[in-house]
């Protein structure tokens, strides 16, 4: 009996148990057969229950790429990269105020954190900034524009205990264009206090109903100390998350939950948007950014007059 004797059940059977990465870059070359099952949305709907990445979902109102969602897993992961820091500064995006940005073995434990690191912030605001592509991720057009699945944002922060701490964070879901806000999250916690526990507090919210369109997520959030200290005594943050659920939970308990329909869109040119980001930095420090500025012009000067 040759391989092309066998039915094609059991051809779909075998090639169910193939890892995803030989399926496409060999089995799939072999024959037209092999070409039709390794392309059929029934076998990646089968690897993916079988792996448990989705739970059966019946009839799901958009069509539904098994293949994608096999392949890049978007649902139910952290979409940040390098959420704590455990490699460095990669994949941030970073304004570093006063002393910058460090990074350090965090002063509380996170059981869901995948590191035990943290950002250590200074005494001017430290800013980082990151985007998701959704699409890149693996999520693809009609599901975001139809289906709409909840996108949650997570941060975690906290303080040294000899030292108090600021933290805002604001988050935007953003079109194609990375200009226009489909919509936004934002919060700034009370600050926390100098002779703390040196807990981390979570920050949370969900992005439900938030209309056609959405693309990208930008995540950012900045931080300092209240002692204004040399060093790094600011706010430590942590296993920032952006997550998207196929599933809907209506009790949400601690989750603020942004509606679109309590929102409007907002149109920005890409430098209105990078003059908005460096913005936020200096709003409360305006004096101390000029004076910053004119030291920086100071020291321009005496260069050129040491060259000279």
């Amino acid at each position: 009996m040759q391989l092309s004797d066998l039915p094609d059940d059991l051809h779909f059977l075998v090639l169910s148990y193939v890892p995803e990465d030989s399926l496409l870059r060999h089995c799939r070359l072999v024959c037209h057969r092999w070409k039709e099952i390794v392309d059929s949305q029934a076998l990646w709907k089968l690897k993916c229950l079988r792996a448990g990445i989705v739970n059966n979902i019946g009839n799901f109102p958009v069509r539904f790429d098994w293949r994608r969602v096999c392949l890049k897993k978007p649902f139910d992961r952290n979409l940040i990269k390098n959420p704590c820091g455990e490699h460095g500064f990669r994949n941030w995006k970073r304004i570093n105020g006063g002393d910058g940005w460090t990074i350090e073995n965090s002063r509380d434990v996170i059981p869901e954190a995948n590191s035990q690191k943290c950002f250590a912030s200074s005494y001017e605001w430290c800013l980082k900034e990151q985007i998701v592509d959704l699409i890149k991720e693996g999520l693809w057009e009609e599901l975001l524009d139809c289906y709409q699945p909840d996108i949650f944002v997570f941060d975690w922060y906290g303080g040294r205990e000899d030292c108090g701490c600021i933290y805002h964070i604001k988050v935007h879901l953003l079109a194609a264009d990375k200009n226009t806000v489909r919509a936004r999250f934002e919060s700034s916690p009370p600050s926390i206090q100098q002779w703390n526990d040196a807990k981390y507090q979570k920050v949370s919210c969900v992005f439900r109903n938030y209309g056609p369109g959405v693309r990208f997520v930008k995540f950012f959030h900045r931080a300092k100390d209240t002692q204004f200290w040399a060093g790094h005594y600011g706010a430590r943050v942590t296993n920032s998350t952006v997550r998207v659920s196929l599933s809907r939970t209506e009790a949400l308990p601690g989750v603020e939950v942004i509606d679109k329909e309590s929102q409007s869109s907002v149109n920005m040119e890409d430098d209105e948007y990078d003059y908005q980001f460096r913005s936020w930095i200096s709003e409360d420090d305006d004096e101390h950014m000029q004076n910053q500025a004119r030291d920086v012009e100071s020291r321009k000067s005496n260069k050129l007059c040491i060259i000279n």
